[in-house]
């Protein structure tokens, strides 16, 4: 199983774990979250899903300058391309603020609430 494979099955298995139905997420364009690219805002997309993580900036174990180089982008693939544990999807969990439009996803199993 590749690494995005198995990437889909954690998420997957994480978000089956709700029992607490949510409201629908907000949907943002990549140009919408282009603009929040700086250390006091900064959004990032991962899997699809997007993360406001500007309170983790400082918290984060890599810094906040690894963050920044993907701030308001996609992050999917750098995300993917360093080792993060189960605890590290938990916590970009709350971060979640939204989803991209549809037409502008890369994966087919963004699980909307």
């Amino acid at each position: 199983m590749d690494f995005i494979s198995a990437l889909n099955n954690l998420q997957n298995r994480l978000f089956s774990l709700k029992t607490v139905q949510l409201p629908k997420r907000k949907q943002f364009t990549l140009k919408d979250i282009s603009a929040h690219c700086m250390e006091n805002d900064c959004w990032m997309v991962i899997k699809d899903l997007v993360y406001d993580v500007t309170e983790f900036m400082r918290e984060h174990p890599g810094g906040s300058d690894i963050m920044l180089e993907y701030a308001g982008t996609d992050a999917t693939m750098a995300f993917a391309d360093k080792p993060h544990s189960l605890d590290a999807w938990m916590i970009l969990e709350k971060y979640i603020i939204g989803e991209l439009v549809p037409e502008e996803r890369m994966f087919d199993n963004v699980i909307s609430t």
